[in-house]
C-alpha cells in the first residue's frame, strides 16, 4: 500500500481507503453484511495497509459507525487509522433540526457519532451535503469550536460545488482540509474545477463511488436501445447512489473500451477502472465500498497494476466529459488569442494532451 498526503495537512492516508457504508444490517442485502463479516473485512483492510476508514452517521441507520468502531477496537487499530465520518442528513423524522449544516445540528451529530464509534475524537469530520441555506461561516465557526474541544481534528466537505470551498477559503484559509466527491470513469466533473482548486489551495481530494455501483465492474449489461439494465446488484435490486445514468450518451462507449482494455491486459474490469483512477493526480485517496473479503482483495490488486500508456490514453479519451460554458470556452486554442503562440506551460501541456 502506498500513502499520500491528505492535501496540506500533516496526515498521510492510504491511496485506497475503506468505505464503510455496507457495515450494518438495515439497508437490504446489497448494502449489508453480518457483523462477523464486517470484522473480517476490516481486519483484511488493515492487514493490506489501509489506514483510511470512512463512514457517516446515516449509513445503515447508524450501525456502520457502531460496527466500524467495534472492529477497530477489536483489532487495536484506532490510534493508527485516519477515521472520518459525516453529518448533514436528517436523522430523526420527528426533529426538523436533526439535519442540516448549522451549528446546532453539527454539535449534536458529532457527539452521537463519537458515542457510536466508541472514540474520543474524529480525525476528519465531513459535512455530508450542504443544506443550501446555512451560511458557510456558521459551519466553519462550529467546526473551529469542535477542533478546539478536541472532538475533531480536521473539517471536510462532501458533494458541494467548488465555489463553496472557495468561499470557505476566503473566510478562513485552511479551514477545509478535504473534499470528498464522486469520481470514476463515468463521472469526471471533479476535473472541471476541483483539481485546480486543490492545486491552488492545498485541499485534499477524496473520491467515492469509483466503480459506479458495479457498472464499471462488468456486473451489468446495458441494453441502451431498450433502456434495460440486466444483472444482479445495487442498481437493479435496491437503491443506489451516484450520478450515472447507464443509458446516457457515451456510457456504452466507455464500457466497451473498458472491456477492451481488460481483455488486452488480462485484468478484471474493476481492477482496470481502479488502476485508471489511481493515476489521476489530484486524488489523495479512493474509497472502496465492498460486499465482502473477495471483493476487497480483487479491488486492492489495482494498486499493483501499471496500465500501458496507450490503454490509459484510450480510456482518457473515451471518457472525456462534455464541457459546458465556461469550461468549453477556456480552451488552449482560444487562449492563443490572448497569448499568441507563447502559451503558458500549463496550457501547453493541456494542448498537447
Amino acid at each position: 500500500m502506498r500513502y499520500r498526503w491528505l492535501g496540506r495537512t500533516g496526515v498521510k492516508v492510504s491511496e485506497f481507503g475503506f468505505g464503510a457504508a455496507t457495515l450494518g444490517s438495515r439497508w437490504g442485502p446489497r448494502w449489508t453484511m453480518s457483523e462477523e463479516d464486517a470484522d473480517v473485512v476490516v481486519g483484511l483492510a488493515l492487514d493490506a495497509g489501509i489506514n483510511h476508514f470512512d463512514t457517516a452517521n446515516v449509513y445503515n441507520g447508524g450501525e456502520s459507525e457502531v460496527w466500524l468502531g467495534r472492529a477497530l477496537k477489536a483489532h487495536s487499530a484506532r490510534d493508527r487509522v485516519v477515521l472520518s465520518t459525516k453529518f448533514g442528513y436528517r436523522t430523526d423524522p420527528r426533529n426538523v433540526n436533526s439535519g442540516g449544516s448549522g451549528r446546532r445540528a453539527m454539535t449534536a451529530a458529532v457527539d452521537r457519532s463519537l458515542r457510536r464509534l466508541g472514540t474520543d475524537w474524529i480525525d476528519l469530520y465531513y459535512l455530508h451535503l450542504w443544506d443550501r441555506e446555512t451560511p458557510v461561516a456558521e459551519t466553519l465557526a462550529a467546526a473551529q469550536t469542535l477542533v478546539a474541544q478536541g472532538k475533531i481534528r480536521y473539517l471536510g466537505v462532501s458533494n458541494v460545488p467548488a465555489w463553496y470551498v472557495g468561499v470557505a477559503e476566503g473566510l478562513h484559509p485552511g479551514a477545509v482540509s478535504a473534499v470528498q466527491l464522486n469520481y470514476n470513469l463515468l463521472v469526471r466533473s471533479v476535473e472541471h474545477e476541483f483539481a485546480t482548486l486543490a492545486e491552488h489551495t492545498g485541499v485534499g481530494l477524496v473520491g467515492w463511488g469509483p466503480l459506479a455501483n458495479g457498472l464499471l465492474a462488468g456486473r451489468y449489461r446495458v441494453a441502451e436501445g431498450e433502456r434495460r439494465l440486466e444483472g444482479a446488484g445495487r442498481l437493479t435490486e435496491t437503491f443506489g447512489t451516484g450520478n450515472v445514468d447507464p443509458f446516457a450518451p457515451g456510457v456504452g462507449d466507455v464500457l466497451e473500451q473498458l472491456d477492451k482494455v481488460a481483455a488486452d491486459t488480462g485484468h478484471p474490469r474493476a481492477v482496470v477502472a481502479l488502476a485508471w483512477l489511481l493515476g489521476r493526480e489530484p486524488l489523495a485517496s479512493i474509497l472502496l465500498g465492498v460486499s465482502g473479503p473477495e471483493q476487497l482483495a480483487q479491488n486492492l490488486r489495482a494498486a499493483e497494476v501499471d496500465l500501458p500508456e496507450d490503454a490509459r490514453t484510450a480510456l482518457d479519451r473515451v471518457s472525456e466529459p462534455v464541457l459546458a460554458h465556461p469550461y468549453n470556452f477556456l480552451t488552449p486554442q482560444l487562449q492563443k488569442l490572448v497569448h499568441g503562440n507563447d502559451l503558458p506551460q500549463r496550457q501547453k501541456r493541456a494542448a498537447d494532451a
